[in-house]
């Protein structure tokens, strides 16, 4: 069962610094000209709240329809790979949160503006790192 959970740690892992080298990137960029965030601040800021709510609802989709079938139906590997594409959906949607913050970090936002993005995928992130509880709701 450990084994099953190797992979998903390792892609949780990655997508979770790839956050951290947003900030690198913010911080690494210099601004030509006049900031031009503010424009776009409230249509990011709702991509942002549409975006992580998916994140959160998403996977339960995937495991309402896969509850759909008898358990016996699925192999142990059938339900590890169920697992992991819940797992990418919900970290890819809680990653694009901070991509929406590294947008307006490029734009010249100013940090009290671009953290809440990425702590917000940050809080998300953390919601689905992979535990065994998690996988044996997909059993269930």
């Amino acid at each position: 069962m450990a084994g099953q959970l190797a992979v998903p740690r390792i892609l949780w892992v990655a997508l979770f610094i790839s956050t951290l080298l947003y900030l690198v990137v913010i911080e690494l960029t210099i601004l030509e000209g006049e900031p031009s965030w503010q424009g776009l601040f409230l249509p990011l800021a709702l991509a942002g709240v549409v975006t992580a709510g998916a994140s959160l609802v998403a996977p339960r989709i995937l495991l309402r329809q896969r509850t759909t079938k008898s358990t016996e139906e699925y192999s142990s590997t059938q339900v590890a790979g169920a697992y992991l594409i819940s797992l990418i959906l919900a970290m890819a949607l809680a990653e694009a949160v901070a991509i929406l913050g590294l947008i307006l970090g490029i734009l010249g936002a100013p940090v009290t503006v671009v953290m809440p993005f990425f702590v917000v995928t940050w809080i998300l992130m953390l919601l689905r790192f992979p535990t065994q509880e998690k996988l044996d709701e997909f059993r269930a």
